[in-house]
C-alpha cells in the first residue's frame, strides 16, 4: 500500500462510521465547539433507501428536537399516534400497546415516528455540512496506537485506508469513537469481547407500497397470525409500509429451502405476507425490498477502554427489531457521549467524566437485550425461560408484556433512568421535588412573556452542551424572600461560578403570570446574572409534573441531555451545597 505524503490531520475526535450514531456524535461536537473527523467505508450517496431501522420512540425524538434536528425529519417521515392489534380480523388488546394512548404521556412528542435510516442519515449529513463539517467517505480504519506521552496533545494515531485506492494516511486524535456497526473494526482492534448468542429464529421484513382493508392502516399495527407469529405492520415514509413476520421451519419446508432461508424469494415473501394478514387482503402496488435475517443479541464487554476509545450503537450492542430499540438505543448512546466529550475537550470537566458513559449506558443496553430475548422468543411463538410453566399461549403472554406500564415506559425511552450515576447529587431524596436525580426531566407546556405564545419546557431547554439550572419560582409573592436573598448571594464567590456561561444556562418558571418580570418578582430576577429567561407556568402543570410546592419552589439541575442531576431548595445554603457538589463534577471556573 502506498502512503500519503500530506501532513497528518489532527482532530479532537476521530469517529469511525458515518451512520446515524457517528453522525450525531460528530454533529454535537461540532456544534459545541470541538472538532470531529468522520470516516465511512462506503459511499453512502450510492446506497439504497430501503430497509434498516425506521422507528423512533418519543424520548429519542425529544433528544433530537433539543438538538434542533426533529423538525426537518418530521417533514419527511410519518407519525403514528396510536396502534391497533388484530386476531382473526377482529381488534383486541395486545400487540404494540406501548405505542397506543400516547396522548397521556408527559412529552410534546406523543407519537411513534417512522423514517427509514438512510433518510435520517441524509438529514444528519446536511446538518453536519451546515456546521462546516462533512463525512470522509470510502475510508476505513486499519489500526491505531496510543501514546499518552505525545507532546502535541494528540495521543491516538490511527491509520486510515482509502478503500478506492488502498492508499493509507494517518490521523492524530485525542479520542477514538467506533460507531462502525455490528462487525465493528474498531471494537476488534481494541480487543473488546462481544458476547452473546444467535438464536434459531428468523424474521422476514418487506418495504412495499400496498393497499389493505385493515382499519387505520397508517397506524403502527400488529396481527396475531396462527402461522407467521405476530406480524408487524408499520407505516413508513413516502407512502411505504414495513411488513414483518416470522420465518418458521414450516415455511422453509413448504418452499424446499434450507433452514437459513437460502432460496426464499421476494415473490415467496409477498405470498406469505398475504397469508399472514388474513382475513385482510393486500393489493401490491410495488415491493421494493425484502430481507430474511436471523435474530441474535450481543453486547460489548465495555463501551470505553484504554481511556481513549469508545464504542457506540451497533458497535457495542445488537438485538432484534422486535421492539424497535436499535436506532433508539444508538441515539441515546450518541447523545450521552456527545456532551461529555465536549465538556472534557473544552477543559470544563476532567476525563473522569467520560467513565460515566459506560457506567450509564451499558446497564441500560443490557436491559434492552434481556427484554429483547423475551420479545423475540414470544413473537416467534416460543416461551422464554422466565415464563416456563405458564399455560397461556406465547401470544397471550406477549400481550401481558406489551401492556405492562413499566415496560411501555422503558421501551418508549421515557422511563430510562441513570439512578446510580456519578452525575447525580448524592444525599437523601429531596423533599423539594418528586423527581429524583437520574430520572428524565418531564416536558410541560409554558407561556412566553408578552406574546402569551405557547412553548414547551423542552423547547426552552435546548441541548447546547450546558447544564440547565431550572428555577421553579412557584408563586413569587410567597417565594420572594428566598429569591431576593439568592439574587444578592449570586454575586458572592461561593455562587458566582453557577453563572459561568460556558457551563450553565438558567431558566425560571413562574406560576404567576404578569406584564413583565419585574412586576411578577418585584425585583430584577430575569437576566444573565439572575434567573435567566422567565416563562410562565400559569396552570402550574410544570410545577405539578416535577412535584414542586408552589409556596416553596425549588432549583432543578438538568444535564445537557435532559436527565436530572440535582434538586435543591431556593435557600442560599442549599444553592451553596449545590455549587460545592458541582465543583467536584465540572470545572466551575473553566
Amino acid at each position: 500500500m502506498a502512503s500519503s505524503s500530506t501532513s497528518i490531520p489532527k482532530t479532537d475526535v476521530l469517529i469511525v462510521g458515518g451512520g446515524p450514531v457517528g453522525l450525531l456524535i460528530a454533529l454535537q461536537l461540532t456544534k459545541f465547539g470541538s472538532s470531529a473527523y468522520v470516516v465511512e467505508q462506503d459511499d453512502k450517496s450510492q446506497l439504497p433507501i430501503y430497509g434498516r431501522a425506521c422507528t423512533l420512540w418519543p424520548r429519542t425524538v425529544e433528544l433530537l428536537d433539543q438538538l434542533d434536528l426533529a423538525d426537518d425529519m418530521l417533514q419527511e417521515g410519518i407519525v403514528s399516534t396510536n396502534s391497533l392489534h388484530f386476531r382473526e380480523g377482529k381488534r383486541l388488546t395486545g400487540g404494540y400497546m406501548y405505542a397506543s394512548r400516547m396522548d397521556k404521556l408527559d412529552t410534546g412528542h406523543k407519537y411513534a415516528f417512522h423514517l427509514r435510516q438512510r433518510l435520517i442519515e441524509q438529514q444528519l449529513e446536511a446538518a453536519l455540512l451546515e456546521c462546516g463539517n462533512e463525512v470522509n467517505s470510502l475510508r476505513r480504519i486499519q489500526s491505531y496506537v496510543i501514546n499518552e506521552s505525545a507532546e502535541d496533545g494528540y495521543p491516538v494515531t490511527a491509520t486510515i485506508v482509502k478503500t478506492d485506492t488502498e492508499e493509507t494516511y494517518q490521523v492524530k486524535t485525542k479520542y477514538l469513537v467506533g460507531a462502525d456497526g455490528g462487525r465493528s473494526p474498531t471494537r476488534k482492534l481494541a480487543s473488546i469481547p462481544f458476547t452473546g448468542d444467535r438464536s434459531a429464529y428468523q424474521w422476514v421484513r418487506i418495504d412495499a407500497k400496498v393497499k389493505i382493508d385493515m382499519p387505520n392502516s397508517r397506524y403502527l399495527n400488529s396481527i396475531d397470525s396462527p402461522t407467521h407469529g405476530q406480524l408487524l405492520w408499520c407505516p413508513i415514509d413516502n407512502g411505504f409500509t414495513r411488513i414483518g413476520y416470522v420465518f418458521s421451519d414450516e415455511l422453509a419446508k413448504k418452499y424446499g429451502v434450507n433452514a437459513s432461508g437460502e432460496g426464499f424469494t421476494k415473490e415467496m415473501a409477498m405470498a406469505e405476507a398475504e397469508r399472514a394478514v388474513a382475513p385482510f387482503k393486500i393489493e401490491w402496488e410495488t415491493c421494493d425490498w425484502f430481507v430474511l435475517y436471523g435474530i441474535g443479541q450481543r453486547i460489548a464487554e465495555t463501551f470505553f477502554t484504554q481511556d481513549r476509545v469508545f464504542l457506540a450503537g451497533d458497535a457495542c450492542h445488537t438485538h432484534s427489531s422486535g421492539s424497535a430499540q436499535g436506532l433508539n438505543t444508538g441515539t441515546h448512546d450518541a447523545v450521552n457521549l456527545g456532551w461529555k466529550l465536549s465538556l472534557v475537550l473544552r477543559g470544563l470537566a476532567t476525563p473522569d467524566l467520560l467513565k460515566s458513559y459506560n457506567d450509564e449506558r451499558r446497564p441500560i443496553v443490557q436491559q434492552v437485550i434481556d427484554n429483547d430475548k423475551c420479545i423475540s422468543k414470544l413473537i416467534s411463538g416460543h416461551l422464554p425461560e422466565r415464563f416456563e410453566g405458564r399455560k397461556e399461549l406465547p401470544r397471550d403472554i406477549l400481550t401481558e408484556w406489551f401492556t405492562d406500564l413499566t415496560m411501555q415506559s422503558f421501551t418508549l425511552g421515557l422511563g430510562i433512568s441513570y439512578s446510580t450515576s456519578i452525575l447525580n447529587m448524592p444525599g437523601e431524596v429531596s423533599s423539594y421535588s418528586t423527581i429524583n436525580p437520574g430520572e428524565r426531566g418531564p416536558d410541560a407546556p409554558l407561556v412566553k412573556i408578552g406574546t402569551g405564545d405557547f412553548i414547551r419546557l423542552h423547547t426552552a431547554l435546548k441541548n447546547e452542551g450546558k447544564f440547565h439550572i431550572l428555577i421553579f419560582a412557584g408563586i413569587p409573592t410567597l417565594t420572594k424572600p428566598h429569591l431576593s436573598t439568592l439574587h444578592t448571594a449570586l454575586s458572592s464567590p461561593s455562587l458566582r461560578a453557577l453563572h459561568n456561561p460556558r457551563l450553565f444556562r438558567w431558566t425560571t418558571l413562574s406560576a404567576t403570570p404578569g406584564p413583565g418580570t419585574f412586576d411578577v418578582f418585584g425585583f430584577h430576577w430575569a437576566g444573565p446574572r439572575a434567573g435567566g429567561k422567565v416563562y410562565f407556568d400559569p396552570e402550574g402543570k410544570a410545577h405539578a409534573l416535577y412535584g414542586v410546592d408552589l409556596e416553596k419552589g425549588a432549583a432543578v439541575v438538568l444535564r445537557p441531555d435532559g436527565w436530572v442531576s440535582a434538586v435543591v431548595g431556593l435557600e442560599v445554603g442549599e444553592m451553596e451545597r449545590l455549587a460545592g457538589w458541582l465543583g467536584g463534577v465540572v470545572n466551575l471556573e473553566g
